[in-house]
């Protein structure tokens, strides 16, 4: 049985006549006619009938004609595959980014580069407390979305675009203010209120340091998500993104705090990373242009 076999009786079973296939397939009709009966003494079956002007698939023609077009496309495919990573394409690559990162910035260069390039795997991995620049560093990651600050240069070997701005607030709860006659204003009025915090920092950076406070209590998480739970449970302040709790914030749910003896806005960069050192392949490259075009509104 050969490729070609199948893809004459996959044809000839579409178009039900041998005429029609032999003019598709640049085929005689005698020749075509001749290669079909051999496909069924091969097969020991036969799969086509002539009925009126028309051949029409036997029960047995109809069981066989989905794997014979499935092992057609396996075919195809394969051979895509082949003049993929010929011209050095690669077979998978990573996009890493902090979960501080508004996705919708970044999703349609995503797409626009598996449409461009559908035989190489694109991995997106989300990650929280600046993992994303960790797996640049540890060699996983081709292309990174993080914050960003120029004390990371002395990490590893660099290139950045600036992409976007985040921001992370001091919040809480409102229904934690019952005991208040206003909006506390100072971190010391809160010491009783446990105040949730990251665990860590994947990158050495001291997060009572940023934040300019040292808690009495506190609730360390080592995600948005838990940390949004916490807040919205009443289980403290604490700070978050902005941007992933606009509802609450508009609703009322929760209080934003503006304390004057510590840090309650948090702003800052968010760049598109690689490390200079790792060479890209083709894929790489165009997402890391598709990117920039992106955020630029060229895409």
């Amino acid at each position: 049985m050969t490729l070609e076999q199948l893809r004459m009786f996959v044809t000839v079973a579409e178009l039900g006549s041998i005429a029609n296939a032999a003019a598709v397939l640049h085929k005689t009709q005698p020749a075509l006619s001749i290669a079909i009966k051999r496909f069924q003494e091969e097969l020991q079956l036969t799969l086509l009938q002539k009925t009126a002007n028309r051949l029409q698939l036997t029960d047995d023609g109809h069981r066989l004609l989905p794997h014979c077009r499935y092992l057609l496309r396996q075919a195809k495919d394969i051979t895509a595959l082949a003049s993929h990573l010929r011209h050095g394409h690669e077979s998978n690559i990573e996009f890493a980014f902090d979960t501080i990162c508004q996705q919708s910035t970044f999703f349609d260069a995503i797409t626009h580069t598996q449409q461009h390039f559908p035989q190489t795997e694109l991995y997106l991995t989300s990650v929280q407390r600046l993992g994303a620049i960790q797996r640049l560093i540890d060699g996983k990651a081709d292309i990174a979305l993080s914050p960003w600050t120029h004390t990371f240069h002395e990490l590893a070997s660099f290139e950045t675009i600036p992409f976007d701005r985040f921001e992370v607030i001091a919040v809480i709860h409102h229904s934690l203010l019952c005991d208040f006659t206003t909006v506390p204003h100072a971190s010391s009025q809160l010491r009783d209120i446990p105040l949730l915090m990251p665990q860590a920092f994947d990158i050495d950076i001291n997060i009572e340091k940023v934040m300019g406070v040292v808690p009495h209590s506190t609730i360390r998480t080592n995600d948005t998500s838990s940390q949004k739970s916490l807040l919205m449970g009443a289980a403290g302040w604490g700070y978050i993104p902005k941007n992933r709790i606009t509802d609450e914030l508009s609703n009322g749910t929760l209080i934003p705090l503006q304390l004057d003896d510590v840090t309650s806005v948090i702003e800052g960069e968010i760049r598109l990373i690689r490390e200079k050192k790792h060479r890209q392949g083709p894929v790489a490259r165009f997402l890391w242009q598709t990117l920039i075009d992106s955020k630029n509104g060229q895409t």
